[in-house]
This record gives structure tokens, C-alpha cells and sequence, in this order.
């Protein structure tokens, strides 16, 4: 409505089905992880709202994927000062070289400049309903990944809601 993107039945539908897959894979831990747990999970549920604000508001203002990336990174160092003042610097040192340059790798290239581009771009080519579905998949890829490299199977429940998220995905990206 904000932007006058029309949403098909398809893609509000598929947006249902992550939803519901995603709560299928949550349902288990909420009884194993007790209220931290569920407070986590609140915070990964408002970080996708996020995301979608995110892509409404580049869309609405028809800003560069450059431009974007490169703004919120650099506003970014707007919390240097506080993390060099609370001791950061010396509990980065303590965990040693090679560690340091993964994370920095992982963390500082790739979650960071990369993805804020990439998903930028995408909201540029697909729209902001398509490109929203993506970072909805993020849980159940996790759990794919974990399954496939670290060997972490997952269990009945997360199956169901892995499989519930992929089919809603399916359907959200649709043409119809």
C-alpha cells in the first residue's frame, strides 16, 4: 500500500506459509530454551521487520544499493567511540590474530557491506515483496546448513517447519 506494489494472492499466501514454518521451527525451542530464549527469538522476529521497513523505505525513496550500503556502514562508526571506550580493543586482542581475521572476513565483508548490498539490490530488481521473503528464509537455512556442515540433523519438528518455509518461498516468488 505504501508503495502501490500489488501483492498477488501467491505471494501473501506464501508470506502465510513462511510464517507458519517458521513458527513450526521456533515451537520446539520455546519449551527447551526458557524466557531468554523466547526474548531472542522476539529480537530475530523484529530484525526481520526491520528488514522489510528497510526495503519499503529504499523503495520509497528509489535510493542506490551503493549509496545505501555505504551510508548505514559508515554511520556505523558512529559506535566506535563507545566500543573502544568500554574495552573492546583488548577482549578483540585476547582472541588472537586468525580468529580476528575470520570474523573480520565474516562479519566486517560479508553480514555486513555485502549483505546490506546485495538485499539493496535485490529490492531494486525484484521489489520489495519479493526481496522480503529472503531474510524470512534466513532461520530455515540456518537449519540447513547446520544440518549439512556441521552435521547438526535437525529434528521432526524443525523437518516440518523447514519444509513448511521452502513451500512458502515457492509460493511468494511465484509469478501469479
Amino acid at each position: 500500500m505504501f508503495l502501490k506494489e500489488k501483492i498477488s494472492a501467491s505471494r501473501l499466501a506464501g508470506a502465510i506459509v513462511i510464517v507458519g514454518g517458521l513458527g513450526v521451527i521456533g515451537a520446539e525451542s520455546i519449551g527447551h530454551i526458557g524466557a531468554d530464549g523466547v526474548q531472542g527469538d522476539l529480537i530475530f522476529v523484529l530484525t526481520g521487520l526491520m528488514f522489510a521497513g528497510f526495503g519499503a523505505l529504499l523503495r520509497h525513496w528509489r535510493v542506490s544499493a551503493v549509496s545505501a550500503a555505504l551510508v548505514i556502514n559508515v554511520l556505523s562508526l558512529l559506535l566506535l567511540p563507545a566500543y573502544l571506550l568500554t574495552g573492546g580493543p583488548a577482549r578483540v586482542a585476547a582472541i588472537g590474530v586468525t580468529e580476528n581475521a575470520i570474523q573480520a572476513l565474516a562479519q566486517g565483508v560479508l553480514a555486513g557491506p555485502a549483505a546490506l548490498y546485495l538485499f539493496a539490490v535485490s529490492v531494486q530488481r525484484l521489489g520489495v515483496a519479493r526481496a522480503a521473503v529472503f531474510p524470512a528464509c534466513v532461520p530455515a537455512l540456518t537449519l540447513l546448513t547446520g544440518w549439512l556442515l556441521l552435521g547438526e540433523p535437525p529434528t521432526m519438528l524443525q523437518t516440518a517447519g523447514l519444509v513448511t518455509v521452502l513451500c512458502g518461498f515457492y509460493l511468494a516468488q511465484r509469478q501469479r
